[in-house]
């Protein structure tokens, strides 16, 4: 198996909550790449953003993937858009195995709730998106990005209980060897 498994897919998907299940079950370490993109920076996501806008946090977070692709025996949870990017897809494929947890837009609109600290979730003026809007705006950026998450590895449902997710993430793995 290799060394180094990264999770993608949207936003609320499970990547951080179905990681660290995923990395016992298979005796690896686990890192959140936003935690790790929070740590070098010394800000949050929403103040990267801010700051620098999106720009500024695709730059800290191909950084932070650039070091996770040395690490061993590592579940990597990648940020929702971090490897929609070719290279950096391209960089975790040539370093390790990638696999999408799909989800869909009902399940990340009820998992996000009112998306306070999801800034890609905002309105113009800064607000979260709620209800009908919020709805809208996850189904058209999930319909950009599933080109871009179809180029993984392997494909998982992620709409079930994370449990149930990463027993089929394993699965999945261990089959493949």
């Amino acid at each position: 198996m290799t060394s180094r498994i990264y999770l993608t897919g949207f936003m609320a998907s499970g990547k951080s909550t179905v990681g660290p299940l995923v990395a016992d079950a298979l005796g690896y370490k686990f890192l959140d790449l936003d935690w790790l993109v929070v740590v070098r920076s010394g800000r949050s996501i929403p103040e990267i953003f801010a700051e620098g806008g999106a720009g500024a946090f695709r730059e800290a977070e191909a950084e932070a993937l650039a070091e996770a692709t040395r690490l061993e025996r590592h579940v990597i949870a990648t940020g929702g858009g971090s490897l929609v990017q070719a290279r950096m897809m391209a960089l975790a494929k040539a370093s390790g195995t990638v696999v999408w947890l799909r989800t869909s837009a009902e399940t990340v609109a009820r998992r996000v709730g009112s998306a306070g600290d999801r800034p890609m979730l905002w309105d113009d003026d800064g607000r979260p998106l709620q209800g009908d809007a919020l709805r809208q705006r996850v189904g058209e950026l999930m319909a950009k990005r599933e080109g871009p998450y179809a180029r993984s590895d392997w494909a998982v449902d992620a709409d079930g209980p994370p449990e149930a997710v990463a027993q089929r993430v394993v699965a999945v793995l261990r089959e493949a060897g």
